[in-house]
């Protein structure tokens, strides 16, 4: 005798989920369900109520309204320092490009790049005010000399300085090859280097937070960075009241070239973070973005302006679709914001040696560039150099807190002003899907245990809102 069998067929459990909030970049937020609000993956977006749109730009460099005209072909490696000029009664910015043949100059104003002979590249430089004359004052292999007017004048010979600056009146300098110690000229001479009571000299250091690196001049004291700590150092004009104090020691290696004055702070990197210090305390100001900075940390720049702590630097993490290319030197641009402690990301262009220029805080940030003859700033545009660039969007590996359980994404509904592709790879495959502006829902159908989603777009202007994920949870 045979009977028939009764099968119950279970009906899936639907839900319909958002993608993300998208809320920004922490590492330390990461799910593993939906929504995914914080990713530790994400390039050339801004996030902005709720949704990726439009990211910073880099477009070539104006000064009172006019592009700065190309250099001159064939310099080769760079390095950029900004000084100021008197020009037609005005005191204006003064752009100056080192290179190994010379230095290039232009003011404000300029119709052209004025060359200085000169040999070798100047790696560090700083402004002085000498006898009511504007001198830049730059380091390299060839020692230490002022510009002044379209002049290079000699100041020490053999001495390579790594970092410099001024402070009542003194020129404060690290030397390559004595790192135990803190050079100083002669108060209101930087062209006396003499030792002696009375005009120069140098502070020796114990070595316990090895190296000295960098040195920086903020609220009233000098403060000397080394590899593992800070010192403060009481500096006046008269050396019997020179007073060093140890302020902080680090178990991570400080770079040096990170270091920044941020207004009421000085920010730097470690491995471990980014952190500000007032004066007295240092305080961890975000670990958001620590895989990143152990990835791998050279060719490092830095400036301030806006709120905002900019770092550039090389990064040898590789991602999809070569929003990072391995050959492109400062291919990662970190903007940091002092204000609400959000961080955006650039990726895949070069933007290097950072400065601002104008206004302390308020003006321009300028820098070099490996696709551009003169000097580029950054800007709202969401262009790179007058064209859009891949952006990127990822979360990390979903598995809707179930899993065991089998889900299938049936569909998605989304708003955005333009196309841009919705990548899943699951079960070790990757697909993608093109969401049109002319329509609100696609259908998907993808089966797997565990989900990656991405975004990915190029388009001049973005403004992508939430999309809402179907999903059949299969028992």
């Amino acid at each position: 005798m045979f009977y028939d069998k009764d099968y119950a067929l279970t009906k899936p459990d639907r839900k319909r989920i958002a993608l993300s909030n998208f809320k920004g970049y922490d590492e330390t937020k990461v799910s593993r369900n939906l929504p995914c609000d914080y990713v530790d993956c994400v390039y050339n977006y801004k996030f902005k109520y709720g949704r990726l749109v439009n990211p910073y730009g880099i477009s070539a460099l104006e000064f009172e309204g006019e592009v700065i005209p190309p250099t001159p072909d064939g310099l080769g490696k760079s390095k950029l320092f900004i000084t100021r000029a008197q020009k037609d009664g005005k005191l204006k910015s003064r752009l100056v490009l080192s290179h190994e043949g010379g230095l290039e100059c232009f003011t404000a104003g300029d119709s052209q790049w004025t060359h200085i002979d000169g040999q070798g590249v100047f790696d560090v430089g700083v402004n002085y005010l000498f006898d009511g004359e504007d001198l830049l004052l730059l380091s390299g292999k060839s020692g230490l000399k002022a510009l002044s007017g379209n002049q290079l004048v000699d100041v020490k010979d053999g001495v390579k300085i790594l970092d410099m600056c001024v402070h009542y009146e003194r020129i404060y300098a690290v030397v390559e090859g004595i790192r135990n110690s803190l050079w100083f000229s002669d108060d209101f001479n930087p062209y006396n280097w003499n030792v002696s009571l009375d005009e120069g000299g140098y502070i020796d250091f114990d070595g316990s937070l090895g190296g000295v690196n960098a040195v920086k001049s903020f609220d009233n004291y000098l403060y000397v960075f080394c590899d593992f700590g800070i010192y403060r150092l009481t500096a006046y004009a008269d050396q019997t009241q020179f007073a060093m104090k140890k302020v902080y020691a680090s178990s991570e290696r400080i770079f040096a070239k990170s270091i920044t004055n941020c207004g009421a702070y000085i920010a730097f990197a470690s491995q471990d973070g980014i952190y500000l210090f007032d004066g007295y305390d240092v305080s961890r100001y975000s670990v958001k973005t620590n895989d990143l900075l152990r990835g791998g940390f050279k060719d490092v720049s830095a400036c301030y302006a806006h709120h905002k702590y900019i770092l550039s630097f090389t990064n040898d993490i590789d991602s999809d679709y070569e929003v990072i290319s391995r050959q492109r030197s400062n291919n990662v641009v970190m903007l940091f914001d002092l204000t609400d402690k959000s961080v955006d990301f650039m990726r895949g262009i070069s933007f290097f040696d950072v400065k601002t220029v104008g206004a302390y805080g308020e003006g321009k940030i300028i820098g070099l560039s490996e696709d551009s003859l003169s000097p580029v700033q950054l800007d709202d545009s969401g262009l790179y150099l007058g064209m859009p660039y891949q952006k990127y969007w990822q979360s990390g590996e979903i598995d809707f807190d179930r899993p065991a359980a089998l889900k299938v994404v049936r569909g998605v509904e989304y708003s955005a002003d333009s196309q841009y592709t919705l990548g899943i790879i699951a079960n070790g495959e990757r697909r993608e899907f093109i969401l049109s502006p002319q329509e609100n829902r696609q259908s998907v159908y993808v089966k797997s245990d565990k989900f990656i989603f991405y975004i990915r777009s190029d388009n001049v202007d973005e403004n992508i809102r939430p999309p809402i994920l179907e999903v059949d949870f299969l028992k």
